[in-house]
């Protein structure tokens, strides 16, 4: 199965399926990601970068929009879920608990159908692997 799948999960939780790519869906709706067109475009700018190109303009734009408690995720067909997060808090390990549950019922029309999936989960701390059915039970250790 080669299912690709991306999303970001807001601070307060809600899930919001990203169709190409996380930095377009940021440049279409700034203002839901606590920045303005004209901070994307500074960027932009500052690395010399297309509006839009997935470069450092995007790592930078991403990374600020995670600093503000947004959580990036994305599924690599046959291979890991990718969340890049900016800590672990205990409030951060819920929202990927609830998170992990969603995608093991169902949810948006995808269903994670491997319990074994693993979640790499890519933090300011470092790096941290988890299988997508322990999560979903509450089991997100440090």
């Amino acid at each position: 199965m080669t299912i690709s799948v991306a999303f970001f999960l807001s601070p307060e939780g809600h899930l919001i399926h990203v169709p190409l790519n996380h930095i377009s869906t940021v440049i279409g709706e700034p203002e839901r990601f606590g920045l303005t067109s004209a901070e994307i475009e500074t960027a932009y700018n500052k690395h010399g970068e297309r509006i839009g190109i997935e470069g450092e303009a995007r790592r930078e734009l991403l990374l600020q929009v995670i600093s503000q408690g947004w959580i990036r995720i994305r599924r690599y067909p046959n291979r890991h879920w990718s969340v890049t997060v900016e800590s672990l808090t205990p409030a951060n390990q819920e929202l990927l608990r609830d998170w992990a549950e969603k995608m093991i019922v169902g949810v948006n029309g995808f269903k994670e159908p491997d319990r074994y999936m693993p979640v790499k989960v890519s933090t300011l701390e470092g790096e941290f692997l988890y299988i997508i059915g322990e999560l979903a039970d509450g089991s997100c250790p440090r």
